[in-house]
């Protein structure tokens, strides 16, 4: 095959698979928007998508509709854009910041999971130090030399982000030549210094897991429990499934690891909705969505009831008076956006604002849009 010949084979492959991703959009996404959404009074067509209680492992709510959509994808923000404000209220929603990783670190006291969160650490750039440190022989174990790689080296803390995602889902050196395209012995280099690092984490998991092939579950955030009858037979040697007992394992760590702490959503959405109904915006304010970490709300456009909204679902979901928890410095945060004119385009309001902060923040924000556009 010629080099131009390649070259159109190419073209041909990557406009087949951009083919297939539009496909998926409007087939599994556009085509649903229409046939679950509800044209109501005023005039605008509401999306009611099915929430299952209890529909993950993990103790959080489910819905497949909207907590599959590629928010990272290219057509992620074309998507969003489906979703404008109502006229005379706006769409919000507060993220927690880093929520598994930050549970993860506290549930484990994994001295290496919390240095980032105490010394004000990068912690991507942390992990991608010892990822890759016989490569970043300049870098040494301070503030300022590891906060340098996001400017340093750019691109080995950007390949560190899919690496932390697979190791701390129990993947393996295989995963990081699979889904990341890592050579194998530099994958299994990275493997070994991942688990030197969070040895501590690795213990407690462990040490959860051989207790599950004794009790036959694992307990996790609120006292959920998941049962774990494959770890429990192998251990009474009634049954030899390897396979299917490494997969288990893995959905057992994952969900004691901080997947089962999404629960803190719905507590902290419920508390909220509790100051709702005893506040003067109890007809103003309305929960949309709770997708994945993230709560979702509408909310009469005034900045009396965007105060209401930003100090006191943050504050709610700030909670975090469960015993394994506790830490004098690690805490629970979360920031309100506002998603104007649609959920594709945010304004990011800081804890604490005052009215005339908030009024500020969102003119500010709104001159430099216009001035962008200008330009």
């Amino acid at each position: 095959m010629s080099r131009d010949e390649a070259i159109q084979v190419c073209k041909l492959l990557n406009a087949l698979i951009e083919l297939s991703q539009v496909e998926k959009i409007l087939g599994t996404f556009i085509n649903a928007f229409y046939k679950q959404s509800i044209q109501k009074e005023d005039g605008n067509y509401y999306l009611h998508s099915s929430f299952k209680l209890g529909g993950t492992v993990s103790g959080r709510m489910s819905s497949p509709l909207l907590m599959t959509i590629p928010s990272n994808s290219v057509y992620g923000k074309i998507i969003k854009k489906c979703f404008p404000s109502p006229k005379g209220m706006i769409y919000c929603g507060a993220d927690y910041s880093s929520l598994e990783s930050v549970i993860n670190a506290l549930i484990t006291k994994d001295p290496n999971k919390l240095r980032p969160l105490i010394e004000d650490l990068d912690s991507h750039c942390f992990n991608t130090a010892y990822y890759y440190k016989d490569k970043l022989v300049d870098i040494i174990d301070t503030k300022e030399s590891i906060n340098s790689i996001k400017d340093k080296y750019p691109k080995y803390r950007q390949a560190s982000k899919p690496i932390t995602f697979a190791l701390t889902y129990m993947g393996s050196f295989a995963t990081l030549v699979n889904n990341c395209g890592i050579p194998i012995n530099e994958a299994k280099a990275i493997e070994t210094n991942y688990h030197e690092l969070y040895k501590v984490s690795d213990q407690w998991t462990q040490d959860k897991l051989i207790q599950a092939t004794k009790d036959g579950y694992v307990t996790s955030a609120f006292g959920l429990r998941l049962r774990t009858p494959i770890l429990h037979q192998c251990m009474l040697g009634e049954k030899n499934t390897p396979r299917e007992a490494a997969a288990e394992s893995r959905t057992a760590g994952n969900m004691i690891g901080g997947q089962s702490y999404g629960q803190l959503l719905l507590r902290a959405v419920i508390e909220f909705m509790q100051r709702v109904y005893d506040s003067e915006y109890r007809y103003d304010i309305q929960v949309c969505a709770m997708i994945h970490d993230a709560a979702y709300i509408l909310c009469t456009d005034s900045i009396g009831c965007l105060s209401f909204v930003n100090k006191n679902l943050i504050e709610c979901m700030q909670w975090c008076n469960l015993p394994e928890l506790q830490h004098d410095t690690v805490k629970l945060n979360a920031e309100l956006e506002l998603f104007t004119p649609n959920w594709s385009s945010t304004i990011c309001l800081k804890n604490n604002l005052t009215k005339k902060q908030i009024l500020e923040t969102v003119s500010t924000e709104l001159k430099k849009r216009k001035e962008n556009e200008n330009n």
